[in-house]
């Protein structure tokens, strides 16, 4: 079982913070500094963006998790 509170720390860790933006920031870099016709490379740069963006996102919303059942309306 997933524990909220375990994926809270990771998501407020500041070091993972700044691993997950350095990672945005080497393919947002990559993709700037790409040939133009390279489209296969700045194919996968958009990717790894994209991909680094749902892991946090889908993250937080573990984390949210608790806090969405706690104010969730009963009944």
């Amino acid at each position: 079982m997933i524990e909220e509170e375990s994926i809270q720390r990771i998501v407020d860790d500041g070091s993972f913070k700044e691993a997950m933006a350095d990672l945005v920031k080497t393919h947002v870099n990559m993709l700037i500094n790409s040939d133009v016709d390279d489209k296969q490379s700045r194919e996968i740069c958009y990717m790894r963006i994209t991909t680094v963006n749902e892991i946090i996102a889908h993250l937080q919303s573990i984390a949210d998790g608790k806090k969405i059942e706690d104010n969730k309306w009963e009944f």
